[in-house]
Formats: structure tokens, C-alpha cells, sequence
């Protein structure tokens, strides 16, 4: 099959929404289906992913007004990805579009418009279905683009959604129909991840160091196991908003002998230093971004054989089951008795580490990519029918 795959954000822009974009596209293609993605062109001054790409994959790149504002660019770039997808779609014989929804830009939306006119099935897989909430003048800009994002998920074939709360969120927010929806989650390359079954003390945090996130809640309740575990090592991987924050509170509670902020790794190294882990950390604080998210730093923690712990109510039912691959923990003195548990209970830490790794096998990638393509087959189907 011929699919074209639009996206707002592509490498060498990094970020866990790449890597779902770049996961998606190679899996494809390792399936012998042919994909053009098709991005704006953006100029990225952060951290850059270069991943390989499948010979199967070709790209291109349109120019957006604003590229190197990512806010306003995420709204201009409709019109000329739109544009481009209905030339490209005119010269190519595609069987369907997919794109990736963000509240944030509108490539779906193009997505959306150019299979109406074209005539193409389009499956919109929802990544963050919402934003936080809004105070002051961006509550009218919420407003206008929620307007917009319930629209577009409304038009589209399918709607993918991580799970049954999301899709629950998805119809009451947007208005989308539950029938017009399924369950494909994110995946991970199970065979990439292992574990060297060796004894640490290391906690893992990897990804992008946001708010809602909690790592500020993690380093608080540092101290308390320093107390109980004078060598436990917390390895924060990654960079973000709320570096310098975390790092005044290493400072503050004398912890730099216990915390290494490693900044940004190398994609193809992440193996490495989660195989050497004890404890995956995942999101300690619930908002409504967390709530039932599914991070793929997570799948990736479970993959490595590594034991979760996690706020309650943000990850799903079938990611963390609370005493079984992990802990979901409540406030920061039970973060702190989880975490001293494990690290002091060996066989307790592997188990649960076995646990993960039995859990996300029906989260490779390729099983994702085979029901996105059952997906397709379904619109195939009522197109037909029609």
C-alpha cells in the first residue's frame, strides 16, 4: 500500500511524539507498505533526533510562515500542507492518509481536508487528546480550537485513541461518535530494550522535564530515602523547562552525590542505561494531561524488565497495576517507601521487573502498525459499501 502520513513534527525535531511518528513510518515500511511523510519545514534549535529511516520512506518538507516560532507556525502550517497533500495525492495513488492529533497544530486538520477532497479514507491516531487548563485570554483561544479539533476528528474515518478512558474523554469533549473510534495504543521495539539482571540502586527518569512530569515531587522525597539508602543514584535523562528548577532543589537539599542530571542521550544508547536501571519513574503528578496517558518512556521502562512507579491515575489500568509491575503511589512519603522498598528487596524488584516485560509484548510496534492497517481495511470496507 501507498500511505501518505502527515505530521506536524519530524526529526531532526526530538521529542517521545517523534519517536511515535518515526516508530509508525519504519514499521510500515518494514511491512513492504511505501509512506510519504509529509511535514513543514521547521527550524530547530533544540536537541536533535536523526534517526535511520526505512529506504521505503520518502519525505518532504513544505515551507510554513513563522518556522522558527513553533506556536504560530503550528497554525499556519495548514494551508500549505494542505495544499501539498492534495498535489501529491493527485500524482500518487494512495490508499490512505494518517496523521497524528495534537491540540496544538493543525496538520490533522489539513489531513482531514485533503482526504474530502480527494476522496481518501483518513485514520487520525490521537496522541495528547487535550490541553491543560486554560486561564485568562487563552481560555477564548481554547475555545476557538477546540471548536476547530472537534471538527476534524468528527470528519475523519477513525479516530485511534490510547485507551477507554481517552476514548470516553474524546466523546464527551469533541463530540466525536464511540463508534468511530478504536483502541490502538503506542508501541515500543520490545527486542531493542533488555535488562543486564544485575543489582542497582539506579531510579530513571528519561524524557522531557515538565511540570506535569513531578520530578520536583521525586527529589523532595529524596532526602528520605538518601536516609534509608545512602547509595541509591536518581539519573534524570533529559533536559526541559524545569531543569533549573530541579537542580536549585539538588542544591537545597544537599543531593548531588545521589542525582546526575545526564541531559539528552543518544536515542540509540537509551537501551543501555535502562538495562542498567532499578525503578522506572513514571508521571508524579495527575493532571489532565497524565491521566491515563501513556508515555512511551513507560512501555519503555517495562520493556527494559524494570518495576513502575507512578502517581495514581495516570497511567492505565494495563500499564501499571499497582503491586504487581510497580507501585501507584499517592504523595511523596509513599514515593518515598515504594522506591526503599524495591531498592531493598532484590527479588521483589526482579519479579516485578518480569511483570513489566510480560505485560508490554502486546505493545510492539508491529502489532500496533497490523491494526492501524485493520483500520484502514474497515474504512475500506464501508467506502465499498457506500
Amino acid at each position: 500500500m501507498k500511505i501518505l502520513f502527515l505530521v506536524f513534527h519530524f526529526p531532526p525535531i526530538s521529542g517521545g511524539g517523534v519517536v511515535v511518528i518515526v516508530e509508525l513510518a519504519n514499521k510500515l515500511a518494514e511491512l513492504g507498505h511505501d509512506v510519504t511523510v509529509l511535514t513543514p519545514e521547521l527550524r530547530w534549535s533544540g536537541k536533535q533526533y536523526n534517526p535511520l529511516l526505512n529506504d521505503r520512506i520518502s519525505v518532504v518538507r513544505v515551507s510554513t510562515s513563522s518556522s522558527g516560532n513553533m506556536k504560530i507556525a503550528a497554525r499556519r502550517c495548514y494551508r500549505p500542507l494542505k495544499n501539498k497533500a492534495k498535489e501529491l495525492a493527485s500524482k500518487e495513488k494512495f490508499d490512505f492518509i494518517l496523521t497524528i492529533f495534537h491540540p496544538f497544530h493543525l496538520a490533522p486538520k489539513a489531513a482531514v481536508d485533503c482526504a474530502k477532497k480527494t476522496g481518501l479514507p483518513v485514520i487520525v491516531k490521537i496522541d495528547d487528546a487535550v490541553y491543560e487548563k486554560a486561564r485568562g485570554l487563552k481560555v477564548i483561544q481554547r475555545r476557538i480550537e477546540k471548536s476547530i479539533n472537534a471538527k476534524t476528528l468528527k470528519s475523519a474515518s477513525r479516530v485511534l485513541v490510547m485507551n477507554d478512558e481517552t476514548k470516553t474523554l474524546v466523546a464527551n469533549y469533541y463530540g466525536v461518535s464511540i463508534n468511530n473510534m478504536e483502541i490502538v495504543p503506542n508501541g515500543v521495539e520490545i527486542n531493542r530494550f533488555y535488562s543486564k539482571n544485575e543489582p542497582s540502586k539506579k531510579i530513571i527518569f528519561s524524557g522531557v522535564m515538565y511540570y506535569h512530569r513531578g520530578l520536583d515531587i521525586l527529589l523532595q522525597a529524596a532526602p528520605e530515602i538518601v536516609k534509608k539508602i545512602p547509595d541509591v543514584e536518581f539519573i534524570l535523562l533529559g533536559d526541559g523547562p524545569e531543569l533549573s528548577k530541579l537542580e536549585d532543589i539538588v542544591k537545597e537539599k544537599d543531593l548531588s552525590k545521589n542525582v546526575k542530571f545526564q541531559g539528552w542521550v543518544d536515542r540509540e544508547k537509551m537501551q543501555d542505561y535502562l538495562s542498567v536501571g532499578a525503578i522506572g519513574i513514571g508521571p508524579l503528578r495527575a493532571t489532565s494531561v497524565t491521566k491515563n496517558a501513556l508515555p512511551i518512556k513507560v512501555l519503555e521502562y517495562m520493556a527494559s524488565y524494570l518495576p513502575i512507579i507512578a502517581w495514581e491515575q495516570t497511567l492505565p489500568y494495563d500499564i501499571l497495576i499497582d503491586g504487581k509491575n510497580g507501585f501507584a503511589v499517592k504523595n511523596s512519603s509513599e514515593l518515598a517507601q515504594r522506591i526503599i522498598d524495591l531498592l531493598s528487596d532484590q527479588k521483589l524488584r526482579l519479579e516485578m521487573g518480569m511483570e513489566s516485560r510480560t505485560m508490554v509484548e502486546k505493545f510492539d510496534w508491529k502489532n500496533i502498525v497490523e491494526k492501524i492497517i485493520r483500520e484502514y481495511n474497515k474504512c475500506r470496507s464501508n467506502i465499498l459499501l457506500e
